[in-house]
């Protein structure tokens, strides 16, 4: 699993690791129970402080995308959380929001949606609801 950082991103460095880890189970290259690199590999692959993927796996487990703990690793978790669209809709408002600001078109916004939606797959069921 490769994740790619941006260093000049306005987004910081773990939550951009979060969110990237978030997409790779939702397209289906990370499944529930999978094991997560270790902190320390991981940091030293993406060439970061190690306390970086920390805080990042930390805000997974809040999430409940992550669980695990010292002796047994993080992996990801078999019960996936459930949200709501009263939860998701104002993020995906904002990035809709941003696209539009940026010159794409109501149609075009429509067209890269379900681009990006044919990449997801159907997980089985979630558990808790966030």
């Amino acid at each position: 699993m490769k994740f790619k950082i941006t260093e000049d991103s306005a987004q910081p460095i773990y939550v951009q690791l979060a969110q990237q880890i978030i997409i790779a189970i939702a397209t289906g290259d990370l499944d529930p129970g999978d094991q997560l690199p270790a902190t320390r590999v991981l940091a030293t692959e993406l060439a970061i402080d190690p306390m970086t993927v920390s805080k990042c796996y930390q805000l997974l487990k809040q999430r409940g995308y992550v669980e695990g703990d010292r002796h047994r690793g993080t992996q990801v978790a078999s019960n996936l959380p459930i949200i709501d669209s009263e939860t998701i809709t104002p993020e995906l408002t904002v990035a809709l929001a941003k696209g539009l600001l940026q010159g794409l078109t109501i149609r075009q916004l429509q067209e890269l949606c379900q681009t990006i939606i044919t990449h997801f797959r159907p997980l089985p069921k979630a558990s808790t609801k966030i």
